[in-house]
């Protein structure tokens, strides 16, 4: 018996190493509509294919929400979603074959700017293969399956308009212990009506001496959301046991890109048998 299984592979503003026939640049695209003069915004994504093969693409619009995890939920397109721009989305070209190893330029038109709300409005932009490829499965249990493999990829577009705020707040900060070790667990909260994007590091102090410092793993938070983010804490280069100052700088933009920082301090203790 043969059967036939049909599978969509999704990156968002990522390649896909092992199947993907296309790569896109940029990988988001962020927009500040108070600085746009006309009724639109013109921009572009740069396509590459296939190395071996002409291969076809189409491209259209979706939408998306930030969910508490800090990842996306693919909704609906809702015209009554005054936030939602997938409908004011134009492509030339809309569909396109790209040659082997080469590029296609793919002009992105946002029409009816002015029209927008106060905050941030997003949408998706798909470029999919339009030829599906096929894969065999290797048997099992007598049955042999091919899989029929489309990919697309997603590129995030955001845009912000009017009176925007991009506001964050660690609501808490505290190590918390697991069987692997410490983590750093932060309670942040994006409290303006725009996502905020943050990065960081963390510090262990002893008096005023820093004895090891790491990068934080940055996320995004969708605005009105709060967002848990939990972080083993590096100890491996900590020699002696005791207790130590934990330090968390958190770093965002604000709406005028601005740099903004947050500092919370935590103890730590780190045991002997740990180093």
């Amino acid at each position: 018996m043969r059967k036939k299984i049909l599978g969509l592979l999704i990156a968002f503003g990522l390649s896909i190493p092992a199947f993907a026939t296309i790569t896109v640049s940029p990988t988001r695209l962020e927009i500040n509509a108070n600085k746009i003069r006309n009724n639109y915004v013109s921009t572009a994504l740069e396509v590459r294919g296939r190395s071996d093969q002409p291969t076809r693409y189409k491209a259209y619009a979706g939408y998306f929400t930030i969910n508490d995890n800090a990842t996306m939920n693919m909704a609906d397109n809702n015209p009554d979603n005054p936030h939602d721009i997938s409908k004011k989305i134009r492509f030339v070209p809309s569909e396109f074959t790209v040659p082997p190893g080469k590029t296609q330029k793919v002009r992105v038109n946002i029409v009816d700017i002015k029209n927008l709300p106060d905050g941030e409005s997003r949408a998706i932009l798909f470029l999919e293969d339009v030829q599906p490829k096929e894969t065999n499965i290797p048997n099992a249990y007598g049955i042999s399956a091919q899989l029929v493999l489309k990919t697309r990829i997603g590129v995030p577009v955001y845009v912000d308009k009017g009176n925007f705020k991009k506001t964050a707040e660690i609501e808490s900060f505290n190590v918390v212990s697991a069987k692997d070790g410490q983590y750093t667990e932060v309670k942040i909260l994006s409290k303006g009506n725009s996502k905020i994007r943050y990065a960081g590091k963390v510090q262990i102090v002893s008096g005023k001496k820093l004895l090891h410092e790491y990068p934080i793993e940055g996320n995004v938070v969708g605005a009105g959301k709060t967002y848990v983010a939990k972080q083993k804490i590096e100890t491996e280069n900590i020699k002696e046991a005791g207790e130590y100052t934990l330090r968390y700088m958190f770093t965002y933009f604000d709406e005028n890109n601005n740099k903004k920082t947050i500092k919370k301090d935590a103890t730590i203790q780190i045991k002997s048998e740990k180093i």
